[in-house]
């Protein structure tokens, strides 16, 4: 099924998507580190699931190293969703804490898509069938639920354009939630990635208004899927520090393909409000996707509801105490340059 979906979605993308090149391109230079910490006395095994960057529509893995990891680490790959995880299982550990290390050279382009409903073809039951993952209405914490579907519909009206419906519920939850870090009465993050806390509280972090715009366009018909990662500020440039992690979306639009949104930063950048309806800005880095997610290997505990920078199961528990880092810098150098562009 996964197959069908991607050969769709690139066949889309090569017969009629219209995605605007763009000069917006930059490389960075990361440091990415994970220190799992209060690792019991006594444990039997420590199991780590890290974070790895891959290639996409607007990333490119340039280089990647693991400077440091536990013997007999490896790479694997989520089967529903394709992203990569660096995997590492300890017996018998001796030591309070572990740590694993990545460097990796990335670059990543701006993405712009001009959308226009005169050029978009409508979805039809094959697309539907075919991206039926990502239409699912009952992932936790993101349910479509009858007050859900009454307010999508409250939203979009009559509007039967998928395009227009999915400006309609974008401009919606930007202006009526607000995100966190607006600060004011702006709301904290649920940490759940909710549309009930979205919905209540008006707002709170970038899972919670995601969570809510895709629920609302499945309310619609319209396919969607959330993506993680980090944003690369300016300000946090050369410093050894934990940035966080940034959501956003993308929605299938026949003709365009997957068209990003980040509605947060909308939310936050009202003059750039056009812009993030169907792009991103090259500052941030794609790490994985999904949602009640079952990792490669199989964890032993629970679905994750999210998987946020790394997960730890210990004698087949979740533990919770690590410290991430993340350091970069932009290089701008011309040779690196000339050479991401091939």
């Amino acid at each position: 099924m996964r197959l069908l979906t991607c050969y769709l979605a690139c066949l889309v993308a090569v017969v009629g998507s219209t995605r605007a090149a763009s000069p917006d391109v930059a490389t960075f230079r990361i440091e990415h580190k994970l220190t799992v910490t209060k690792i019991p006395a006594g444990s039997h095994e420590v199991r780590i699931w890290f974070w790895l960057p891959d290639d996409d529509d607007s990333q490119k893995v340039l280089d990647l190293r693991v400077k440091d990891a536990p013997p007999g680490y490896r790479l694997t790959r989520d089967a529903n969703y394709g992203h990569r995880y660096l995997y590492a299982a300890i017996a018998n550990p001796t030591s309070d804490h572990a740590a694993i290390s990545t460097e990796f050279l990335l670059r990543r382009s701006a993405v712009s898509l001009p959308v226009d409903s005169s050029r978009a073809a409508p979805l039809t039951d094959p697309h539907r069938s075919l991206f039926a993952e990502y239409l699912r209405r009952d992932v936790p914490n993101m349910e479509v639920t009858d007050k859900v579907v009454e307010l999508a519909n409250q939203i979009c009206g009559k509007e039967t354009d998928e395009l227009k419906q999915a400006r309609l519920l974008f401009d919606w939850v930007t202006d009526h939630t607000d995100h966190y870090s607006k600060g004011g009465a702006a709301p904290k993050s649920s940490g759940k990635g909710s549309v009930e806390y979205c919905l209540s509280k008006k707002g709170g972090g970038c899972t919670d208004q995601h969570a809510l715009f895709i629920a609302l366009a499945r309310a619609r018909g319209i396919p969607t899927r959330l993506q993680f990662g980090t944003l690369l500020k300016p300000a946090n440039e050369g410093k050894e520090m934990d940035p966080g992690y940034r959501c956003w979306v993308q929605y299938f639009v026949p003709n365009y393909g997957w068209v990003p949104m980040d509605i947060a930063a909308a939310n936050t950048n009202p003059t750039k409000r056009d812009f993030y309806f169907s792009g991103l800005d090259n500052r941030r880095i794609h790490f994985s996707e999904g949602r009640n997610l079952d990792l490669a290997p199989k964890q032993d505990g629970p679905r994750l509801n999210l998987m946020i920078i790394a997960y730890i199961e210990i004698d087949g528990k979740p533990h919770e105490s690590f410290q991430r880092i993340l350091k970069y810098t932009e290089v701008k150098d011309n040779l690196v340059d000339r050479a991401a562009a091939l």
